[in-house]
């Protein structure tokens, strides 16, 4: 105030002073509020105030601090989401494992930052889990730097058997230097790791920094590792699935091949089936063809041989005819026993027999050609446990083929072995040795195959009873071997069997012989080979029997619907029907004997014919004797004539 003095001038002084202090105060708090407001929050109001204004200063400067501290933390989350989201969209649909090591390290170090880093995946395929290195940055070979670490092994090792982040500060000295072109420094930081996922350890990276991880770095990294479990596992249940896919893809492909092979497989056993069946058939078309010419020609010699005062040429004739026959009829056996063993159709049927006995009884058989040839046999049977478990048609049949063939093979004066010997109590050897023509060498281990007749073929014959008679040795559980020292040297055979104990032979009450009454019988007898039907009616009627033939099916019905028989005679195969549908017609109106007469001699011929009807099944050529015996054994199974 102008012209003031006193009193008046010093409250004045003091308004004015008051004014400017305050004038100050509020330009000091506009300006820094004004820089806040343009987002300058390094700000802060300085000037000196008391009472009111000093704690508006205050207040003011607290919220600036306060807007700093949730700015500083709203731009450091920022930071935070923005950097996660961005490795989750480098990172997303990766497929490869070392492609995301690679990339996140290299992405990473300019992040956080970091200098150096490596990363080491779990590896699971050997005894012991282990962690083998992937990929580096900025690392070199030459740093000492390990390859693979096992849990617990160092402090990599370590935070992946903890599950824990391991920070290191100021490493030491002698670690492992960051380095550039310009130097090289020890690192300030080390972060080690662990990426998990849902508890499992997948892999553990490792940094260092040549500044501190603050704690924004420190949670991004701990938030980024479970991103990077979260693809690392994805990653790997994918190349299981596609590793899965792979194998399915392949075992579908090696079943689909298979089933084609399958596929192929059950074509050729078929057409292997078809080519059986037609081989069966044909064979047994064979054996009938060419046993029923046999039949009249074998029953005539008989008839022939039985005719008192013949000449002996005549005679000797007749026996050489009978001979060849029978040969003829062998030939056709052995022929249809190759086929049956080479199909695993030999029936046998085991009982106790006595070797010696089967022996002596083969010997018997072959002696009418030993003497011919005038051979020497030497007969040694010392074994005396001789019963084995076989069946003695077919033991008898492996004795005779040897024997045969040691006739056979042998020239004229020469010698034959035969001994038995016990080596151990259970087995039987029997050996037949001849001096014959022998074996050479390089035909001994194929001498048992089938046609095979090591080099002897000058003397006729298929090559099939050693083949044969093999497969029926090993099927009685015993060994057959052929020894020879070469050609003119003769051979030996071995027959090893197992023995069995003996049974007891049951001795039947004593009655008194009695011959018994030959019974006349009505045969009906149907064969349409008009020269077996001429000689067998002949020869059967001169036994005692009244026999009316037919030639076909239609003409034996209409002899059976105008008088009655008691056995009926019949062939398989006839022109107009079959024996199997003629047997069962006739039984169905009175019991009869049904005997089959055919060339057809195959187990299922045989089954067949049983099934239809038929008692007995001879095949072609006919033993006259054995049909005669079987006549008589069926008289008292009939019922009287009416």
């Amino acid at each position: 105030m102008p012209g003031a003095a006193g009193t008046w001038r010093d409250l004045t002084d003091n308004v004015n002073r008051l004014a400017a202090n305050l004038t100050t105060q509020l330009r000091a708090i506009a300006d820094v509020a004004t820089a806040v407001t343009k987002g300058d929050l390094t700000r802060s109001i300085q000037v000196e105030a008391q009472g009111e204004v000093a704690a508006v200063k205050d207040n003011i400067n607290e919220m600036i601090r306060n807007l700093k501290d949730t700015t500083l933390r709203n731009t450091e989350q920022d930071w935070l989401k923005t950097n996660l989201a961005k490795f989750t969209r480098m990172l997303q649909g990766q497929r490869d494992l070392l492609t995301v090591a690679k990339l996140t390290l290299s992405e990473l170090a300019p992040v956080v930052p970091a200098q150096q880093g490596v990363f080491y995946i779990m590896d699971k395929s050997g005894r012991e889990p282990e962690l083998k290195l992937l990929a580096s940055y900025a690392c070199h070979e030459q740093s000492g730097m390990k390859t693979s670490f096992k849990l617990g092994d160092s402090l990599l090792g370590q935070a992946a058997l903890e599950k824990q982040r391991i920070l290191i500060t100021d490493a030491p000295s002698d670690y492992i230097k960051i380095s550039s072109a310009l130097g090289a420094a020890r690192p300030m930081n080390i972060a080690v790791l662990p990426i998990l996922f849902e508890g499992e350890v997948k892999a553990v990276m490792e940094l260092s920094s040549l500044e501190r991880f603050n704690s924004t770095h420190q949670a991004f990294l701990d938030q980024l590792t479970e991103s990077i479990g979260i693809v690392l596992n994805t990653i790997e249940a994918n190349t299981r699935t596609e590793n899965l896919l792979e194998q399915s893809q392949s075992l579908a492909t090696e079943l689909q091949n298979r089933q084609e092979e399958l596929q192929k497989t059950n074509l050729e056993l078929a057409e292997k089936a078809r080519s059986n069946l037609a081989k069966d058939q044909f064979l047994a078309m064979l054996s009938h063809e060419l046993r029923t010419p046999l039949t009249p020609v074998l029953s005539s010699v008989l008839a022939l041989e039985s005719e008192p005062a013949l000449p002996p040429a005549i005679h000797e004739s007749l026996q050489m005819i009978r001979r060849n026959v029978e040969l003829e009829a062998r030939l056709i056996d052995d022929l249809l026993d190759l086929t049956r063993i080479g199909r695993g159709k030999v029936q046998l049927n085991f009982e106790v027999v006595d070797a010696h006995s089967l022996l002596q009884n083969a010997l018997e058989i072959c002696q009418p050609e030993i003497d011919r040839k005038h051979l020497t046999c030497s007969l040694n049977l010392s074994a005396r446990k001789v019963h084995l478990r076989a069946d003695p048609a077919r033991l008898q049949q492996i004795f005779w083929n040897l024997i045969n063939n040691a006739v056979k093979f042998t020239p004229t004066e020469g010698q034959i072995f035969i001994s038995t010997s016990n080596e151990s109590q259970e087995h039987l050897h029997v050996r037949i040795a001849d001096s014959g023509l022998g074996i050479e060498s390089e035909s001994l281990p194929k001498i048992f195959d089938a046609f095979e007749q090591g080099g002897r073929t000058q003397l006729g014959g298929l090559g099939l009873g050693l083949a044969i008679s093999k497969a029926l040795v090993e099927a009685h559980k015993g060994t057959i071997t052929a020894e020879s020292a070469g050609r003119n040297k003769g051979s030996t055979f071995t027959l090893v069997f197992p023995t069995c104990e003996s049974v007891a032979a049951q001795i039947p009450p004593a009655v008194s012989p009695r011959k018994p009454e030959r019974q006349g019988m009505r045969i009906l007898l149907v064969e349409d080979h008009e020269d077996t039907n001429r000689s067998l009616t002949n020869l059967l009627r001169r036994r005692g029997y009244q026999v009316q033939s037919a030639l076909n099916f239609q003409s034996a019905l209409d002899l059976s619907s105008k008088e009655q028989f008691d056995v009926l005679i019949s062939d398989l195969a006839l022109p107009d029907g079959s024996g199997m549908d003629l047997v069962q017609k006739l039984q169905s109106t009175r019991p009869v004997v049904g005997i089959a007469l055919t060339g057809f001699g195959m187990e299922d011929d045989i089954r067949r014919g049983r099934q239809a009807g038929f008692h007995y099944h001879l095949v072609k050529p006919i033993d006259l004797n054995r049909l005669d015996l079987l006549i008589q054994e069926s008289a008292n199974s009939l019922p009287p004539p009416t």
